[in-house]
C-alpha cells in the first residue's frame, strides 16, 4: 500500500487555509480521502497531477464526513471524472447526498439566534456556503472494521460529526484521523472543539485511536506525526478529562 499526504494552501475570503490531504493506491485503485473546498480545486487537481495521480485516474473518493473542507468541491471532482465512485460512513449517506440537512448546517442555523451581533454576518454568510454545496450519490458505504481496501480499515470515530470516518492501516500502523484530530503547533488536539457536535464522543475516539496504537497519525488539518505519539495522546485526554 502506497499512502501519501499532501499540502494544500490556499487564501479564501482573507483566511489563510492550509489542508493535508492523502491519497492511496493499492492493486491498481486509487483512492482519495476527502475532496477540499471549491476554491482549493485547481491546487488538488495541480498537487494530484504532481504525484502522477491525475483526477482521471482516480477510482474513488472516500467522504470522511460533512464539512465544507471536506466535500465542497465534490462536484468538480465528479465533473472532471464522472467515473468516480464516492465512499462514506453509512451515517452520513443522506447528508451528503442531500437528502437531509447536514449536522454542519442545523448546528449553524441552530446556533444563529445565540449568536452575538458581531458574529452574525459571519455565521449567515456561512449557512449560505453550506447551502450551496453541491450534492453527489454515494456509491458505497461502510461500517467501523471493515475493509476499504485490502489493508485499510474503517474505523468510526464520532463527536466532530455523528458519522465521521478515520482510516487505518494495520500493517504500517498508520492512521488517517481526518477530523478526529489536528495538529497544531506540532502538538494533537481536538478539531475545533467549539464546532465539535459531541465532546463526549470526540474524547472516546480518541481513547479508541490510543487503543490502535498507531505509529503514524494523519491529520488533515496539520500533517503528519511519527514522534511522541502515545505521550501525545495521553496528554490530550488529560486535557479533556
Amino acid at each position: 500500500m502506497n499512502i501519501q499526504t499532501f499540502n494544500i494552501e490556499k487564501d479564501i475570503e482573507g483566511q489563510s487555509i492550509v489542508l493535508s490531504p492523502t491519497v492511496i493506491q493499492q492493486d491498481n485503485f486509487t483512492l482519495l480521502v476527502d475532496c477540499g473546498y471549491e476554491e482549493t480545486f485547481d491546487e488538488f487537481k495541480t498537487a494530484l497531477a504532481e504525484l502522477g495521480m491525475p483526477i482521471q485516474s482516480l477510482d474513488a473518493i472516500f467522504i470522511s464526513h460533512d464539512d465544507i473542507d471536506h466535500l465542497g468541491a465534490l462536484s468538480l471532482f465528479l465533473a472532471e471524472n464522472p467515473n468516480l465512485q464516492i465512499y462514506a460512513s453509512a451515517v452520513e449517506k443522506d447528508a451528503i447526498e442531500g437528502t437531509i440537512p447536514s449536522e454542519r448546517l442545523v448546528q449553524a442555523e441552530t446556533s444563529l439566534p445565540f449568536m452575538p451581533d458581531e458574529y452574525r454576518p459571519w455565521a449567515e454568510h456561512f449557512i449560505t456556503r453550506l447551502k450551496k454545496i453541491k450534492r453527489a450519490k454515494v456509491h458505497h458505504t461502510f461500517q467501523s472494521g471493515d475493509f476499504v481496501l485490502k489493508n485499510l480499515q474503517v474505523i468510526a470515530t464520532p463527536g466532530h460529526t455523528k458519522g465521521h470516518i478515520s482510516l487505518f492501516d494495520p500493517q504500517t500502523k498508520t492512521l488517517i484521523a481526518n477530523d478526529a484530530l489536528v495538529i497544531e503547533e506540532g502538538k494533537l488536539n481536538i478539531a475545533n472543539p467549539q464546532f465539535t457536535l459531541d465532546m463526549q464522543q470526540a474524547i472516546l475516539s480518541v481513547k479508541k485511536i490510543q487503543a490502535l496504537q498507531p505509529h503514524v497519525i494523519i491529520c488533515y488539518h496539520g500533517g503528519i506525526l511519527k514522534e511522541e505519539i502515545e505521550r501525545q495522546l495521553e496528554m490530550l485526554l488529560n486535557q479533556y478529562e
